[in-house]
């Protein structure tokens, strides 16, 4: 296989097969790729299914409840592109690995990069969407929380609470093993203060990014991508894993090369867009805090 199409087919594989894994605020979407994506197109995004259980004793059934697949509409404003060139030492070196392997290992860096960093900025769009919560928890005259370590388990079991609440028909927005937290990583100094967080790795499972544990019965992730305010006020996220939100993607980041006028080295060039929508405000929830670094005194 040529140098050219050897990185190229290597950062689109790349980018389909570990776009997901490298979310973290993007665990509470539902993701959804097509190929040539243009800017401003609309993206009917395909919702999972829900299904709501009650109170059985035996006897007739109620009437049952129509299942009806839901659509969310993300229209595609946002994208990332990549502009590098590789020189002819390195091309040469890529070229004289001994095996395809051994290739493939040499250019695999390009496609991880440009898949972590877009993967970065889809976080960033997902996690400003806290405006669009159903579930909003801030101080009585709307400023920030002031965190310490009892309102960092407090917060996160007053959501639980809340989404608890049993709505009509006795439903509620809980469901055991799938709701998700994603806080900042200020959030994550007070937590690791308190001696209840669990974490719990399973070997059949492949470890989560961000994920430090459990707690009120929310899996616990870390993203550095949680809005912030312009007052310095964060943002947490909580939801239902894969049916709170919804974004549309680039099925692959478009990359081409070409060679410049001046030399003998080869540039490769790419971008991928993206639209995020949040379908589920009910599923939806977010508290502002803030969230100083603060040292316990020490003698």
């Amino acid at each position: 296989m040529a140098i050219d199409n050897l990185i190229i087919t290597s950062i689109n594989k790349n980018f389909k097969d570990n776009l997901y894994d490298e979310l973290v605020i993007g665990k509470l979407a539902n993701v959804q790729a097509k190929a040539d994506l243009k800017k401003g197109d609309e993206m009917n995004v395909e919702m999972p299914a829900t299904v709501e259980m009650f109170k059985y004793s035996g006897g007739d059934l109620p009437d049952a409840e129509l299942v009806t697949q839901s659509y969310a509409k993300v229209r595609v404003e946002e994208g990332e592109a990549f502009h590098f060139e590789i020189d002819r030492v390195k091309q040469q070196q890529i070229l004289a690995a001994k095996t395809p392997t051994d290739q493939l290992e040499l250019v695999k860096v390009y496609g991880e990069d440009a898949t972590k960093q877009y993967a970065a900025h889809l976080d960033a769009a997902f996690g400003g969407l806290y405006t669009r919560a159903g579930h909003y928890l801030a101080n009585n005259d709307g400023s920030a929380i002031n965190l310490d370590a009892d309102y960092a388990k407090e917060i996160l079991a007053y959501m639980q609470a809340e989404f608890q609440k049993k709505k009509k028909k006795g439903h509620t927005n809980w469901r055991d093993g799938q709701m998700v937290c994603i806080v900042p990583p200020e959030y994550q100094f007070y937590l690791g203060k308190l001696d209840e967080l669990k974490y719990t790795e399973s070997a059949q499972r492949k470890v989560e990014k961000g994920f430090i544990g459990k707690l009120c019965g929310w899996d616990i992730l870390v993203s550095n991508n949680v809005a912030k305010d312009d007052d310095g006020n964060f943002y947490p996220l909580f939801g239902l894993r894969g049916k709170t939100l919804a974004g549309g993607v680039s099925k692959d980041l478009n990359t081409t090369s070409y060679m410049p006028e001046k030399n003998f080295n080869t540039r490769y060039k790419g971008y991928g867009l993206y639209g995020v929508g949040a379908p589920r405000a009910d599923f939806l929830g977010a508290v502002k805090i803030a969230a100083p670094l603060k040292l316990a005194n020490r003698a």
